[in-house]
């Protein structure tokens, strides 16, 4: 999948930036969920982008959000939505474009492991949210939002 993503994309994902995917990391775009996996995180073609390193570490400790999906041409699209609000398109091409079949490749979830026996002797901790949850939280509100915004504006007027 390591390969596929940076074949993908090509490039960093953050809008203007030329750093080869080959030089940058792998991103999830959502965060993974720990309490309730099914929410978001998994590991799939569409959850993870290249980002530049300063662009990850930017996404990681800032408060900057991206959203990647498949429209319904099945293209990858992405957007960033900076700490002020401000939604910026993501690149306008892949290199799905030069190599339309690269949109054929799907891969399947690895299986999950059961979840954890009641009564077991891992230690919790007590506070109810953490500030990770509570970041990874807003960020799913984020894009939720961002998702319902597209469906609702419908396709762009060309």
């Amino acid at each position: 999948m390591d390969t596929f993503i940076r074949l993908r994309d090509g490039y960093c994902t953050e809008p203007g930036c030329l750093t080869s995917a080959w030089r940058g990391d792998l991103d999830y775009v959502d965060e993974y969920d720990h309490a309730c996996p099914h929410r978001g995180g998994q590991t799939t073609e569409v959850g993870l982008n290249a980002k530049c390193r300063p662009g990850h570490l930017l996404k990681t400790f800032g408060d900057w959000v991206d959203d990647q999906w498949r429209d319904g041409d099945g293209r990858v699209v992405t957007e960033y939505i900076t700490p002020e609000g401000l939604v910026l398109p993501g690149e306008a091409e892949t290199q799905e474009d030069l190599f339309p079949g690269l949109r054929r490749i799907r891969f399947t979830a690895p299986a999950q492991a059961p979840p954890p026996r009641t009564g077991s002797t891992i230690e919790r901790s007590t506070r109810v949210n953490t500030r990770v949850t509570n970041k990874h939280a807003r960020r799913r509100a984020e894009r939720a939002r961002n998702r319902k915004r597209v469906t609702d504006a419908g396709p762009p007027p060309f």
